[in-house]
């Protein structure tokens, strides 16, 4: 899994660029849900948020195919791509900053640090290279299955949810209430110190009272419990060399036997 993780943590750095805009041009939401991110798997881009623009709506984008960011209008017209290969971060934030001016599209904002901090990378400074195709993949395929799975989560609970991406841990999640004083989180995190790979994790949220954790299902996840953390963590590397519907078979078994038990809880 060391490919993926590494692909992870360069689109987690590039994907702060997108932050940054939506931050600075999107209506703030107090639980910062304003500056979320989302993988869209037909274009294999990911989407910032719509900012409005006199009479136009704006997104940027980064499209990991081409590997550019993209200013698209709600026409889905790209107005501008943003070469990324051969450049750093500086002048690739720059570049948008300046066009950006062109379209009288405001600025302040664009160039400052974030209100958060992600790892600070040692590429950070470095000159930006066009990942390995083939890594890529891998990334794809992964988290587009946390798009999948987190739907069929949805679809568990009939519950209604965003599935985004946020900058700041860069996990594409979920969260929702499935009962009165139950709320559910699930999705696909970065590598951590917790669990030292990228993982898919569930837990439960409850209101007024505590859960005990005794008479867990048992499967290729693991239970972690204790004083940070209360939930089923699922790895990639359980996943990572099977074929595609079986990944998905596994990850539904997963879901399907955690969910049941939590919602009796």
């Amino acid at each position: 899994m060391k490919a993926y993780n590494r692909i992870d943590k360069k689109i987690h750095q590039l994907s702060q660029v997108i932050a940054k805009v939506n931050r600075s041009l999107v209506p703030e939401k107090e639980d910062d849900s304003h500056t979320n991110l989302y993988f869209e798997s037909i274009e294999r881009r990911i989407y910032g948020r719509w900012f409005q623009q006199n009479d136009t709506k704006y997104i940027l984008a980064l499209d990991l195919y081409d590997f550019t960011f993209q200013l698209i209008a709600d026409n889905k017209e790209i107005i501008k791509q943003f070469q990324i290969e051969g450049k750093n971060l500086a002048k690739i934030e720059t570049e948008i900053a300046d066009h950006f001016k062109t379209l009288n599209i405001r600025t302040d904002g664009l160039m400052k640090k974030l209100h958060f901090e992600i790892p600070a990378y040692a590429f950070i400074d470095s000159v930006w290279v066009k990942p390995d195709n083939i890594e890529m993949s891998k990334w794809l395929t992964y988290r587009s299955l946390a798009n999948e799975i987190c739907m069929l989560v949805l679809g568990l609970a009939q519950a209604k949810s965003e599935i985004r991406i946020w900058p700041h841990h860069f996990d594409t999640g979920i969260y929702c209430k499935v009962k009165s004083k139950l709320g559910v989180g699930f999705g696909l995190a970065m590598e951590d110190e917790m669990v030292n790979d990228s993982y898919f994790y569930i837990s439960a949220y409850p209101e007024d009272y505590k859960i005990e954790y005794d008479n867990l299902p048992k499967g290729n996840w693991a239970w972690k419990i204790n004083e940070n953390y209360k939930g089923a963590i699922l790895t990639l590397k359980e996943l990572d060399n099977r074929p595609y519907e079986e990944k998905r078979s596994v990850l539904i078994d997963y879901i399907t036997t955690t969910y049941s038990w939590i919602i009796r809880q």
